[in-house]
């Protein structure tokens, strides 16, 4: 089943009761939502997925489910280690390709400002444990690995890291070196929310991974890419990208902001976010009903 990935490919929410447990019925919702408007692949346990406020059978439960759920629709699953030690993220990753996730994502350790060979050391250990596509996130921002360059290092021992996930603000500099260094072999994503799409898409990059809520309105965004259609693809983003730009000043906001859509939108039952979280202030408030309006517009004129 695994091909490349492009286009959007949104990271999952994780919906909970309002008692802070686990919605599964919600995220079976979701996921069913997900596919049913065409999504053809999905990051799971990113940083919109709370993932640090997750147990680990809460993860496991979840990623058979999802799993479970696509059975017999074209939605492809990266799933994402993202342990701090190497040890854990090969058991982990050695789990998830058991249970038959079609990419790894592996999210570089960052605590303690860990040494360029720390890095690559921690990234080659899955790479080398693995046999499925990879796609490993550079987030120097965050720390670690300052040069997306010494990430490609890796790419001629390891013929299954198939993806860099640019995630520089902005990654448009990171995504031309990928290309250029690899000779177009190793593919492009960016994160962020998809702020820097119109960018991104001119630099090469193949696809956005933002958050779910808005799903549709990205893929009403890549219809008018895929035309050819430059200026409509624009002015599209130009719709909704400042709210998504304004929300991402905060990630607990993003991502309280995102449960709020999923809600309102009638996906999942509550919009709990594990705490902490950020409040939802009135001009947010404004702010979703503006875009509710413009996915109900969208909708009726599609």
């Amino acid at each position: 089943m695994t091909s490349t990935i492009e286009g959007v490919c949104p990271v999952l929410a994780v919906p909970f009761t309002n008692e802070g447990e686990v919605d599964y019925e919600s995220f079976a919702s979701l996921v069913e939502w997900i596919i049913s408007i065409g999504t053809k692949s999905t990051l799971f346990f990113g940083v919109a997925s709370e993932n640090i406020k997750l147990s680990d059978p809460e993860r496991y439960s979840l990623l058979e489910m999802l799993l479970d759920l696509r059975q017999g629709s074209q939605l492809q699953v990266i799933a994402s280690v993202a342990d701090h030690s190497a040890e854990l993220a090969v058991k982990r990753a050695h789990d998830y390709q058991s249970m038959g996730v079609d990419y790894i994502n592996i999210l570089p350790p960052t605590f303690f400002a860990p040494t360029s060979d720390q890095v690559r050391k921690h990234i080659s250990m899955i790479l080398g444990a693995v046999s499925i596509p990879t796609v490993i996130q550079h987030l120097p921002q965050a720390g670690g690995m300052q040069d997306v360059g010494e990430l490609l290092k890796l790419a001629d021992q390891f013929p299954n890291m198939r993806i860099i996930k640019c995630e520089a603000n902005p990654p448009m500099e990171s995504i031309v070196k990928v290309r250029e260094v690899t000779n177009d072999r190793v593919k492009t994503l960016i994160g962020w929310g998809g702020i820097y799409w119109k960018d991104g898409v001119k630099a090469g990059a193949q696809g956005i991974q933002p958050g779910c809520g808005l799903t549709d309105l990205y893929h009403w965004a890549q219809v008018a890419l895929s035309d050819g259609d430059d200026v409509e693809f624009a002015a599209r983003l130009d719709k909704f990208i400042p709210y998504i730009a304004t929300w991402l000043q905060d990630l607990e906001l993003l991502i309280a902001v995102e449960k709020r859509i999923l809600q309102r939108r009638g996906i999942i039952a509550t919009d709990y976010c594990r705490n902490p979280t950020s409040k939802i202030t009135a001009q947010n408030e404004r702010e979703i009903a503006e875009v509710l309006a413009l996915v109900e517009s969208v909708a009726t004129n599609v």
